[in-house]
Parts: structure tokens; C-alpha cells; sequence
């Protein structure tokens, strides 16, 4: 989630409203995910979740994520660029140099991974709390290297 959460902070403006707004984005999705409101969200429900923040990411509504998608602010930002290249390499499965629906459902989940820490493919209320805190702490993370 976390690499989800970063793509979407470099899809976003670098104002300090959608940096706000980033945060409580991050603790959202993964509310969203828990389809079935049990309280945990498992690897189906997170990729479910991704998949379905597709569309708010291809702002072109081209069917893929790439460099027209991005803010031209963005762009010029060094930081984001290298981030951006490493997100590519990422899900871009293909090698085109874009990210479509498929590749970005299907990509690797490096935050889910990272936030089961028991490793039993569902995360429960405390992997989530501490998923959520990580999240908004990265998020806050890239607000202050962005005031500098």
C-alpha cells in the first residue's frame, strides 16, 4: 500500500491541500478495502482496492498511467522523476513505458507484504493501525522535503 500510496502521491500536485488531503487518502483506502467490513483486509481485498484507483490515477482516462497523467510540476521535480522511474520499472510488465489497468492490479505488493507481519495474507486491526500510521507518516515525510 505503501508503494501504492507513494504512486499516487506522485500522480497528485505537490500543493500542500492534496498533501492534507494524501493523508487521510492513505488511512481511507484502506477502510475501502475491507469490502466485507470484518475488520481485516485480505491480499484479494487490497488488490481489489488498487484496481479500483485506476481511474483516478489515469487522469486522461486513456486506460494507462504514464507521463500524461502527471502534473507538469511534478515532472520537474527531480525526486518525483526518480520515483516515478522506479515505480515503472515496477509495474510496467510489458517494457512500454506505461502502466495499464492489468499491470497496475497485478503489480507487486510490497506495502501489503511488508504490513502482514505475520505473513497469513490478511491484515488484521493492528497490522492495519500500524500500516495506516506508516502511510501518514510518509506522506508527511514527503510534505516537509517538498517545503525545503
Amino acid at each position: 500500500m505503501i508503494k501504492h500510496m507513494a504512486l499516487a502521491a506522485v500522480l497528485l500536485t505537490s500543493s500542500g491541500a492534496a498533501l492534507a488531503q494524501m493523508r487521510s487518502n492513505a488511512e481511507a483506502v484502506f477502510e475501502q478495502a475491507d469490502t466485507n467490513h470484518d475488520g481485516n483486509v485480505s491480499r484479494e481485498e487490497f488488490i481489489a482496492a488498487r484496481a479500483g484507483q485506476f481511474s483516478k490515477l489515469d487522469r486522461n482516462g486513456d486506460g494507462y498511467i504514464d507521463d500524461q497523467d502527471l502534473p507538469k510540476r511534478m515532472m520537474a521535480m527531480q525526486q518525483a522523476n526518480a520515483r516515478i522511474a522506479e515505480l515503472r520499472q515496477q509495474f510496467d510488465a510489458n517494457g512500454d513505458g506505461r502502466i495499464s489497468q492489468q499491470e497496475f492490479a497485478q503489480g507487486p505488493t510490497p506495502v501489503f507484504d511488508q504490513a502482514d507481519s505475520n505473513g497469513d495474507g490478511v491484515l488484521n486491526a493492528q497490522e492495519l493501525a500500524a500500516a495506516k500510521t506508516m502511510a501518514t507518516s510518509r506522506v508527511s515525510a514527503m510534505r516537509q522535503s517538498q517545503s525545503h
